[in-house]
C-alpha cells in the first residue's frame, strides 16, 4: 500500500509541466523543443492545457474554477498536474471473432515539477503519467485488439488497450543551450521519439495505425529508455537518436532489461525542422513541430527467445500549408518485421472560429511481410470538435481495403464515436 500511495504521489508532482517554455523562445530561434510528444506525460498535459485555453467554445466547462486554481499552482510551485478520461466505441463491418463492437476506456493523470531552474526554458523536469485501460460495456476486447479480431492488419484504434492502474512513465526531461540539446532519461514510451509527427496521438487524431507511430517500425512501447536530440547549426537542422529496452511492461520496471540484457531498440534520426506559428498550433497540442522534414534509422537486437534482428528506415515530410492547414506524407520500410512497407499521406485543416476543433482526411498502404498476406489500404475520416473547453467528441470512419488477416472481406468499416474529458 505505501509503494502504491508513493507512486501516486509521484505521479501527482510530476503532471505539473512549464507550459511557457515554448513561448519563451524567440520568433525566430529554429531550436524547437523535440522531446515533449502528446503521448508523454507533461506533453498530455500541456496540450489538454491549450485546448482549454483556446476560445471560443460553445459554452463554459463546469470546471473552470479548478482551471484557474491548477494554473495558479503552477505559476507559484512551478508543479502542473491533470488528467484525462477517454471514451472509445467501435463498430466493426465484420470481425472474425465475431466480436463486432468494442468499447474501451482511459483514465490518465499526469504530472511534472520544475525540480531546478523553475521558470526557465532550462528546467529540470520530473514527469509521471499514471493511467489504467480497458474494455468496457461488456466487451470481451478493448478496441486495440478487436480490431485485429476484424481482420486489419494495423490497430484500428493503437493505444487503446488494457492493462490495470499503474506508473506508464516516469522519466526526467531538460533543454539546454537554449533548447540546442535535449534529453530525456527514465521510463518512457518510445514511440513519442521514434518517427514522431504531429499527428501521432490517438486520443485527439487519427485512431488507425496507418497514420500514427509508423507499422513498418518494430518499437518497444513503455520501458526504461534515454533519447537525446542536438541542433548543430542554427537553420534548424537537428540530430535525435534514442536506446531503449526491448522489453516493454505497461506498469512495471524494465530498469533490470536495460541494463542486464543485450536486447535493446536504437534510432538514429536526422532531420530539418521550421519554427512553430503562433497561436494555437495545427494539431492542438503544445510544441508542435509546424514545418518538418527527417528520415529515421532503427535497429532492434535480435532475443534470447529465438525472435531474430529487425532493421528499417522510415521518412516523414509534413508542411503547414495555410494558417489551419497542414498536410503529411510518410513510409518506412523494414527487414526482419511483421509489416515491411508502408506509405501514408493525408490533411489536418482547422475550421474557422473553432480553434481547438480538427478534421483530419489520411490514406495509407502497409505490405505485409509474410508472402500468404494481402497488401491492406486503409482511408480515415475524424471531425473533433469542442463542446466545452475540455470536453471534445470526435466521430470518424475507417475503410480498411483489402484486410490483409480478414481474406473474405473487400472492404471492412470501422466506425468509431470517441468522447474525451480532460480535468
Amino acid at each position: 500500500m505505501r509503494a502504491f500511495l508513493f507512486r501516486i504521489l509521484v505521479v501527482l508532482a510530476a503532471s505539473i509541466a512549464p507550459l511557457h517554455a515554448q513561448d519563451a523562445l524567440p520568433d525566430d530561434d529554429p531550436h524547437v523543443p523535440l522531446l515533449q510528444g502528446t503521448l508523454s506525460a507533461e506533453g498530455d498535459q500541456e496540450a489538454s492545457d491549450a485546448e482549454v485555453t483556446a476560445r471560443p467554445f460553445p459554452r463554459d466547462s463546469l470546471l473552470e474554477p479548478w482551471f484557474a486554481w491548477k494554473q495558479d499552482v503552477q505559476e507559484r510551485t512551478g508543479l502542473t498536474f491533470g488528467g484525462s478520461y477517454g471514451l472509445l466505441h467501435q463498430n466493426y463491418s465484420d470481425s472474425l471473432i465475431d466480436q463486432q463492437n468494442s468499447t474501451g476506456a482511459k483514465l490518465t493523470l499526469n504530472m511534472a515539477y520544475e525540480l531546478f531552474r523553475k521558470g526557465t526554458p532550462e528546467a529540470l523536469v520530473v514527469a509521471v503519467a499514471v493511467e489504467d485501460r480497458r474494455p468496457m460495456f461488456g466487451s470481451d476486447q478493448p478496441p486495440l485488439f478487436a480490431g485485429f479480431g476484424a481482420g486489419s492488419l494495423v490497430p484500428t484504434a493503437a493505444t487503446w488497450g488494457q492493462f490495470d492502474l499503474g506508473v506508464t512513465q516516469a522519466y526526467i526531461r531538460q533543454n539546454l543551450f537554449g533548447n540546442r540539446f535535449q534529453y530525456t532519461v527514465g521510463k518512457i514510451f518510445a514511440p513519442n521519439f521514434v518517427n514522431a509527427y504531429p499527428f501521432f496521438d490517438d486520443n485527439r487524431q487519427f485512431l488507425s495505425q496507418a497514420f500514427s507511430t509508423s507499422p513498418s517500425i518494430q518499437s518497444p512501447l513503455r520501458g526504461f529508455g534515454a533519447v537525446a536530440a542536438w541542433y548543430p547549426t542554427a537553420n534548424g537542422l537537428y540530430l535525435q537518436a534514442g536506446m531503449y529496452t526491448s522489453h516493454s511492461d505497461d506498469t512495471g520496471s524494465t530498469v533490470d532489461d536495460f541494463f542486464n540484457t543485450s536486447e535493446h531498440f536504437y534510432h538514429f534520426d536526422i532531420g530539418w525542422t521550421g519554427r512553430p506559428r503562433a497561436g494555437l498550433p495545427i494539431a492542438a497540442r503544445g510544441p508542435t513541430d509546424s514545418d518538418n522534414i527527417h528520415v529515421s534509422g532503427w535497429y532492434r537486437n535480435a532475443q534470447d527467445d529465438g525472435t531474430p534482428k529487425s532493421h528499417g528506415v522510415a521518412f516523414n515530410v509534413n508542411r503547414m500549408v495555410s494558417e489551419r492547414t497542414m498536410v503529411f506524407f510518410r513510409g518506412g520500410f523494414s527487414q526482419g518485421w511483421a509489416v515491411e512497407k508502408t506509405l501514408a499521406g493525408g490533411v489536418g485543416w482547422r475550421p474557422t472560429g473553432q480553434p481547438s476543433n480538427l478534421v483530419g482526411i489520411g490514406l495509407g498502404w502497409a505490405d505485409p511481410a509474410a508472402s500468404v498476406l494481402r497488401p491492406q489500404y486503409t482511408a480515415e475520416a475524424f471531425y473533433r470538435f469542442h463542446i466545452t473547453r475540455n470536453l471534445a467528441i470526435t466521430p470518424d470512419i475507417q475503410a480498411v481495403i483489402d484486410p490483409s488477416t480478414n481474406p473474405d472481406e473487400s472492404v471492412l468499416w470501422v466506425f468509431s464515436l470517441r468522447a474525451r474529458v480532460t480535468f
